[in-house]
């Protein structure tokens, strides 16, 4: 674990806040991304919307608790800057990707 620079972390079950990243993220599979689902079609659909999720997450969804980047930018090590917000200037550099099931579409600037 040292290797991946995994940090041990002592939680106190039954405490409020112990597991409080967990709570997030399940607060946010369920409000940001199920209630965007129509209907699912069953346990193989729900597994895609679970992975399309993962994918989301992590690689789109900027986080408060890491100062702005998804935590792919924080695993990677790579260097990332928060986008200027200018109306005149619009980066190249602009990733779009489609999820069609959630009818989100997700956006990142890549490097």
């Amino acid at each position: 674990m040292h290797h991946w620079e995994v940090k041990q972390r002592f939680g106190a079950v039954g405490r409020h806040g112990s597991i409080a990243v967990t709570e997030r993220a399940i607060k946010t599979l369920k409000y940001e991304w199920l209630n965007r689902v129509a209907i699912i079609r069953g346990f193989d659909h729900l597994a895609v919307l679970l992975n399309d999720f993962i994918t989301w997450y992590n690689s789109y969804r900027g986080h408060m608790t890491l100062e702005g980047p998804p935590p792919i930018v924080i695993h990677k090590r790579e260097q990332w800057q928060k986008p200027q917000r200018s109306a005149k200037a619009l980066p190249s550099n602009i990733e779009q990707r489609v999820f069609a099931d959630t009818r989100v579409t997700a956006y990142r600037l890549t490097v």
